[in-house]
């Protein structure tokens, strides 16, 4: 995205999201194609027989090389490492594509986070054209990919625990004894927002300035231009990111729904009230790997958060969202993904929670068995899914009907701020830990002794009380636990 002529395309234009979810093992194109027709995304054929137009991505066939990130000890030098060469490599090899899009008149707008072009309005003759390119990797359609949407709950939204039962549940408490609650520690969430005024939210914004004023540059974006400020009209983001700092530990307030409330938050709007469109997940995930103001101008790395959250994802074996969760990855940015809600059969962990590299996260209850609903592995970029396991059966949070509003949800969305909020209690207690002494902490400390799974085993050919395994993964954090672990 390029200053405010690519900012006059996104608010001149209405992005379409009219899109059908994609199902398990959909949406996984080969990054080279033999045919040009092979590089279509079937959706985009769909939509052009139906409606003439499609707004795609035109994926370009090479990525920057970021290797050297790893061995950047500085954070926001290792930050802007990325950043420039993202942007210096999506610049260069995008160059010819965007000349002939500028030639013919397209509406587009440019992304280094993955280099890719998002085409506006593209018509049959056109999309055929950029297959036909050598530099043309492949096109995908703006999917819509679903919130992972909480089930019922079987609890009051009104009862009111010092310390909710999921966090006392983690032992996030006992960290908190042990002076670290996730100060210095900026988390993040993709989701449908965040209602920043909550009581238990308001003091961890970022953009709190302390006297009652609010600065929302570097802190808020929401990829549409239509909020300028933090705001959620589905509660899931709000309800997310309670779990993960609402409440203040151990001080007065007695609303302590969350694992880290030392740390600070910030968000992106991706996604409406029950889809993340394509569009809106990658302009939030550029947007998290180098903040800008509300208006896309100006970034600064340096503002990046440490965790990012992600309580979305679709069917499993989707290729598609690899090359900016790499980016997040060695930026030093620790991506966590909720695995879905498709149980209780196998193979039903979802993307991008199923990739290598990232936490996928299945959900608990209050006696440490596997919710019914929680999706399983084996998964297909990696057979040991989920990676770990926390507490998504009845979680009490913040959410976005007003002020001092709190409601209990169900789901894997619940649970993958779990882990979020316990990398800010580890980096708090050792700022100097890389993202592999995050997982190794967790995985070296997780409980294994869980209740029994739905049916006779693990799935995979594994038995359940055998670890790790594709029901629990590593097993349920252990927050105190993996905090000893990594503690300088």
């Amino acid at each position: 995205m390029k200053g405010r002529n690519a900012l006059a395309i996104l608010i001149a234009v209405v992005v379409s999201l009219g899109v059908v979810p994609a199902g398990p093992g959909s949406g996984s194109y080969p990054v080279m194609a033999a045919e040009p027709n092979d590089k279509i995304d079937p959706y985009v054929l769909e939509q052009l027989a139906s409606d003439g137009v499609a707004n795609i991505f035109v994926k370009l066939d090479s990525d920057a090389d970021l290797g050297s990130a790893e061995g950047i000890r500085d954070r926001v030098r290792r930050l802007n490492f990325v950043h420039k060469a993202l942007v210096e490599h999506a610049a260069r090899t995008q160059q010819e594509a965007i000349g002939f899009l500028t030639e013919r008149g397209s509406r587009f707008v440019a992304f280094w986070i993955n280099n890719s072009i998002y085409v506006f309005a593209a018509d049959l003759a056109l999309v055929e054209t950029l297959a036909q390119r050598d530099d043309v990797a492949y096109i995908r359609g703006d999917h819509q990919v679903p919130l992972h949407k909480p089930a019922e709950a079987n609890m009051e939204a009104d009862s009111v625990l010092a310390i909710e039962w999921n966090v006392a549940k983690i032992n996030a408490d006992d960290v908190w004894n042990m002076g670290y609650t996730g100060e210095g520690i900026v988390v993040a969430n993709i989701d449908t927002g965040v209602r920043y005024t909550h009581e238990a939210l308001v003091e961890h914004y970022r953009g709190n300035n302390g006297d009652g004023t609010f600065s929302h540059d570097y802190n808020w974006f929401d990829p549409m231009m239509d909020l300028s400020e933090p705001s959620d009209q589905a509660s899931h983001g709000s309800h997310t990111m309670g779990t993960m700092v609402g409440g203040d530990g151990l001080g007065p307030f007695s609303q302590d729904v969350g694992v880290a409330p030392g740390a600070q938050w910030i968000a992106s709007k991706g996604c409406g009230i029950l889809f993340c469109s394509d569009f809106r997940l990658i302009s939030s995930a550029q947007w998290i790997a180098c903040p800008t103001k509300v208006d896309g101008t100006e970034p600064d790395c340096s503002k990046a958060p440490h965790v990012v959250n992600n309580s979305w994802g679709g069917g499993g074996g989707d290729n598609w969202y690899e090359s900016y969760v790499r980016s997040w990855l060695m930026a030093g940015i620790f991506p966590v993904f909720s695995i879905g809600n498709s149980g209780p059969a196998c193979s039903t962990a979802g993307s991008p929670g199923d990739y290598n590299l990232v936490a996928g996260v299945g959900a608990t209850d209050v006696n440490d068995v596997l919710a019914d609903f929680s999706s399983k592995g084996p998964g297909t970029f990696r057979r040991l899914k989920p990676d770990f396991v926390a507490p998504g059966e009845a979680v009490r949070s913040s959410v976005a009907t007003g002020d001092s509003a709190y409601d209990v949800f169900s789901g894997t969305s619940m649970a993958a701020p779990h882990i979020s909020g316990t990398f800010a209690l580890l980096l708090s207690a050792n700022p100097d830990a890389g993202l592999i002494d995050l997982y190794n902490a967790l995985r070296t400390t997780a409980v294994t002794s869980l209740g029994a799974p739905p049916g006779p085993d693990a799935c995979g050919g594994r038995n359940f009380d055998s670890y790790p395994n594709a029901i629990y993964g590593w097993g349920r954090v252990d927050a105190a636990a993996a905090v000893q672990a990594i503690m300088p």
